[in-house]
């Protein structure tokens, strides 16, 4: 390896340390997203009119759909999560359902439970009503996240508009750096765009279970909407999303009877068993990678980073692993 690629190496290896340490993944994935739609669009638009023109429009309308999605995502989550009262109701059920488990079983099974889950009323109440009244008083730190995302997303757009001179070109050490970001930003495309669809295709299954299935049987489990809602952004995370969400589920229905949670049980395995298919199918096809290779980097980053770490974790991941794969490491 020649000086110049290894200091590419260094100088990336220093970036993604500091978005790690200065907790900015949020700020980092958010404008790689806005600029990687942009350059898409762009593209697209550039086969019918010249490339200059292409790219202001594309910016100009990704602008106008940002706004449009935050507007409809505020509304939104206003209504389901967004609030404390819905917030603190799902945190008092799953304490509630964690009760009824308690008085339900008998004296010589429940000697056999562990006593983390019979705390477990207190424990996710309180973890839940303390993590909502951070959220409705903020303040000063979202606005300084705010600004972050603003200036991010600026910068994505007037990235997507800039012309660069071709990689042949360019200067050594620029060439090197450039072939580091292309790679890092191919990961992100992989793994983001297939989360997404995995996470669509397990929201629509565990709603159609939540909000059809269940109510044709005369069930309605308290909060279906909201867990929806959460379905959809924990599954945003690989492997471990999933398990969130069909645990807090699988609780909840506890609390209505022993039947609706066997059966809500069974169906969110199956539902997992499937997510295990699809990840494999889009997900490791892309990066080559297992479930479980995500899943570790996913508790190692965790451990080391806290929600950062778990953000960036598959991205990472994806990129150090195509890093290899071109250098026929592995």
């Amino acid at each position: 390896m020649n000086n110049i690629k290894l200091s590419s190496f260094i100088a990336i290896s220093a970036l993604v340390s500091m978005v790690l340490i200065l907790h900015m993944a949020p700020t980092l994935l958010i404008g790689m997203l806005i600029y990687l739609l942009a350059k898409r669009l762009g593209d697209k638009l550039s086969l019918k009119m010249p490339e200059k023109p292409a790219r202001l429009i594309a910016a100009v309308l990704i602008t106008t759909i940002i706004i449009g999605v935050l507007t409809s995502a505020g509304m939104l989550l206003s209504k389901t999560i967004g609030n404390e009262q819905n917030l603190a109701g799902l945190a008092s059920k799953l304490g509630e359902s964690v009760n009824d488990i308690r008085n339900d079983l008998p004296p010589t099974l429940l000697s056999y439970l562990p006593d983390s889950l019979l705390s477990l009323n207190g424990s996710v109440s309180d973890l839940i009503k303390e993590h909502t009244r951070e959220l409705g008083g903020a303040g000063k730190e979202g606005l300084h996240t705010f600004a972050h995302i603003l200036i991010a997303t600026v910068a994505a757009l007037l990235l997507s508009v800039d012309s660069f001179s071709t990689l042949a070109k360019a200067q050594p050490f620029a060439k090197a750096m450039r072939e580091r970001i292309q790679l890092f930003g191919k990961a992100f495309e992989n793994i983001v765009f297939a989360q997404i669809k995995i996470s669509a295709i397990n929201t629509l299954l565990t709603g159609i279970f939540l909000l059809i299935i269940l109510p044709h049987f005369g069930v309605n489990l308290p909060y279906n909407k909201t867990l929806v809602v959460v379905t959809f952004f924990a599954g945003l995370l690989p492997v471990i999303g999933n398990l969130i969400s069909n645990t807090i589920i699988t609780v909840i229905s506890i609390g209505i009877s022993l039947k609706v949670a066997i059966a809500a049980l069974v169906f969110l395995v199956g539902v997992h068993k499937l997510e295990y298919f699809i990840n494999a199918k889009i997900v490791g096809s892309k990066i080559h990678a297992a479930a479980w290779e995500l899943l570790l980097a996913l508790l190692v980053m965790e451990t080391l980073f806290g929600i950062t770490g778990l953000l960036i974790a598959p991205i990472l991941y994806a990129y150090i692993k195509s890093e290899l794969l071109l250098a026929k490491l592995i």
